[in-house]
């Protein structure tokens, strides 16, 4: 089972199981150490549960206290237990740990896979507000100048819930400036990158 399918993922969006303030700002918290590793990950977002640092990210658990408000949320949703605990567990792992370290290097792919292809533009990682707020993975810059961003995402991105979709294309347009999408398949390979460099080309 991945982490975008599955009846899990319905159950998580619509309890809020993995909502930033619910559990953890996992991006904020990756960008803030720079984990190595999954198990460097895991262990983060326990200290940071635990401890108060000066990053400013809290954690409201652990990735099994995750897992465990997930598995007690299917009586209130379904009216029943369609998973054990386990399969919890291990979904909001692939959630937080797997999928959101992936996030990260391929954000760094997709910059340098870029900056290849053009010498009058600058690509840089969207950090705070425009990151968590609106949305931002990367900001386009010429001359030192903003003009633009790109959010990377799972071609999945496509398939989950319409609201979802909305609510990230409305926090992008609150920038004013164009915002772009950049898709990339299960071997992690751009799928819609020579489009995107002749939308970029025409700013």
């Amino acid at each position: 089972m991945t982490y975008t399918g599955g009846p899990l993922n319905e159950l998580n969006g619509k309890m809020g199981i993995s909502a930033p303030y619910k559990s953890v700002p996992v991006m904020k918290l990756i960008k803030n150490h720079n984990p190595k590793s999954k198990e460097e990950l895991v262990e983060l977002i326990n200290w940071h549960y635990e401890n108060k640092c000066e990053c400013g990210v809290v954690s409201q658990g652990s990735v099994e206290s995750f897992g465990k408000n997930l598995f007690n949320s299917q009586m209130e949703y379904w009216g029943e237990i369609r998973f054990t605990l386990q399969e919890c567990i291990q979904w909001e792992y692939d959630l937080f740990v797997v999928q959101s370290l992936k996030g990260g290097t391929i954000e760094k792919k997709s910059i340098s896979e870029l900056q290849k292809e053009f010498t009058n533009f600058c690509f840089e990682e969207a950090k705070g507000y425009l990151d968590e707020e609106l949305r931002i993975d990367i900001i386009i810059k010429k001359g030192g100048i903003e003009i633009g961003g790109i959010q990377v995402k799972p071609l999945t991105f496509k398939l989950i819930r319409r609201e979802v979709i909305t609510f990230n294309i409305n926090a992008n347009q609150k920038w004013g400036k164009p915002v772009y999408y950049l898709y990339y398949d299960e071997k992690e390979k751009f799928v819609n990158i020579n489009d995107l460099v002749t939308e970029i080309k025409k700013l």
